[in-house]
């Protein structure tokens, strides 16, 4: 299959207000762990990335890791891809003491079955050069302001590299609410969003950046949403991955 075989499904979307707020029902009310819904949430981004090169063994897959839970998601998402036969590698943009908990864990992980994890230095070898796939795991849509110091320098140097890039929920740099880059955002080929569209996914000064956008179900129920308008089952009943009309 490839992504445009998807089924393609108009959906609701949700601010980041509205998806922070459902997911901390989801894990804080629901008691649904959050090691869970990243591990749901890596599983679809290492299926978007199979369909996107048409398979993985192999193939050259560089993460590109912020600090967050975004960051995980990628590092857990290249793991599987290892698994599957990938050159999978991780490139950290913050040293690894500055990693949120599930972020440092995945980072752990990932070296102790002996995938590449380097730290990014802007004056340091060229990691992205022979990558085929780089996923994009900087920043997600919790991020206030622009992006800045090696952050912003690692997103310049993706764009640069001309390598497609996998956009994790949403393209760093990109606003998720309005679609406006806040300064330097990333050019994603194609951007694998979770349980919901972020708003400015679907505005149009955002198309360039978004790429192809598809829709992932990380498990979260309708319930975590607490909006009468979004109807996971009519959402995902015919795929737990579809493409987004816009």
């Amino acid at each position: 299959m490839r992504l445009t075989e998807l089924p393609a499904v108009e959906s609701p979307t949700a601010t980041a207000a509205q998806m922070a707020r459902a997911d901390k029902v989801a894990i804080e009310e629901l008691g649904m762990p959050l090691e869970a819904l990243m591990e749901s949430a890596a599983r679809q981004i290492a299926r978007v990335a199979a369909l996107m090169l048409d398979g993985v063994g192999g193939r050259r897959i560089v993460a590109l890791v912020g600090r967050g839970n975004n960051g995980g998601d990628a590092l857990a998402a290249a793991r599987l891809l290892y698994g599957w036969g990938a050159d999978a590698r991780a490139m950290l943009v913050h040293e690894p003491e500055r990693l949120g908990p599930a972020t440092s864990a995945q980072a752990r992980l990932l070296g102790d079955i002996g995938v590449r994890v380097v730290r990014y230095r802007a004056d340091g070898p060229d990691e992205l050069s022979g990558a085929e796939l780089l996923l994009d795991g900087l920043l997600g849509y919790g991020a206030k302001g622009a992006p800045r110091d090696d952050v912003a320098e690692l997103i310049r140097a993706a764009n640069r590299s001309r390598v497609p890039i996998l956009a994790i929920d949403l393209p760093s740099g990109l606003d998720p609410d309005t679609g406006e880059p806040l300064g330097v955002a990333i050019r994603a080929a194609c951007t694998v969003t979770l349980a919901l569209p972020k708003s400015g996914l679907l505005a149009p000064a955002a198309a360039p950046l978004v790429g192809e956008l598809v829709l992932a179900d990380i498990g979260i129920p309708a319930a975590a949403h607490e909006r009468p308008d979004v109807d996971v089952a009519a959402l995902f009943g015919r795929s737990d991955l579809v493409r987004i009309i816009r």
